[in-house]
């Protein structure tokens, strides 16, 4: 998917979100019930059947949120990332916030695994939902109901970054070193303040600016891509899995709404020792 073509289906959302019944109204417990569920699958999906997806992916985090501003979420896949079958596409969906799709993340067999960790702000007790594409087409759901709320109004000021700083990124690897052909876990810290405009410190000075497009490759060859919105929580961080073939460049871009564009670039060679915790 083209990245304007996402951005005009990140509008879309909003807009059909928007024009759902009050948003302090409870939704239902029953995530095939909710009302506002039925205008996001219509503009993201159309009437394309959607399946189970437990044998295929889940979503991991915890239901009751002690921080709206930055709940961890993890979609995890169910099966291995072959040529002949793999998950191309997750769409991670809040339904309840102003911009639902929080993030949609393209994957390739080269991923290893099609995993993603990140934060999450929700303005409202909602449904989350993963939705895996795969590569022959057909889509499958996972869902968590979590109860939260203010994370997108929530004031920013407390979290300002230094603009000298905004843009800075690492990775951080979970394992001391790397394997040729063996999926890799890594970690994409990105210093960014990732406001949304519902933040209630703005008093018309100062003009939102979040993340919108995050590339990561290794040797030149796609690993992870994700256009994202401000349901993803400041300083923005991925986790993600990708398999080094042989020695190679890990590199991240990451562009953002004032069309600033960031890169950070690391040399992978087995056998030496790896940024970690």
């Amino acid at each position: 998917m083209k990245m304007s073509m996402v951005r005009v289906l990140l509008a879309a959302l909003a807009l059909a979100s928007a024009a759902v019944s009050s948003a302090n109204e409870k939704a239902e417990p029953d995530p095939g019930k909710s009302q506002y569920w039925t205008p996001v699958r219509q503009a993201m999906f159309g009437d394309r059947e959607i399946l189970d997806g437990k044998d295929i992916m889940k979503v991991y985090l915890s239901t009751r949120a002690d921080d709206a501003s930055t709940v961890p979420v993890a979609v995890k896949a169910q099966i291995d990332q072959t040529p002949e079958r793999y998950i191309k596409t997750v769409y991670l969906i809040v339904e309840r916030n102003p911009s639902p799709a929080a993030g949609v993340f393209q994957f390739t067999p080269e991923s290893g695994r099609a995993q993603v960790e990140t934060r999450l702000r929700f303005e409202e007790i909602s449904f989350v939902r993963a939705i895996a594409e795969m590569n022959d087409g057909k889509l499958y759901q996972s869902t968590r109901w979590v109860k939260a709320a203010g994370g997108c109004s929530a004031p920013g000021d407390a979290n300002r970054i230094p603009p000298n700083l905004v843009g800075q990124m690492k990775f951080r690897f979970m394992d001391d070193t790397v394997e040729y052909n063996k999926p890799t876990l890594v970690q994409l810290m990105v210093r960014h303040p990732n406001e949304s405009a519902l933040a209630s410190d703005f008093d018309g000075t100062r003009v939102p600016q979040f993340v919108r497009h995050v590339t990561v490759t290794y040797a030149g060859k796609p690993v992870m891509s994700a256009d994202v919105d401000f349901s993803i929580s400041d300083n923005p961080s991925f986790r993600f899995f990708f398999v080094p073939t042989g020695e190679g460049e890990l590199q991240a871009v990451v562009e953002d709404t004032h069309d600033k564009r960031y890169t950070h670039r690391m040399t992978i060679i087995e056998g030496v020792p790896l940024p970690g915790s």
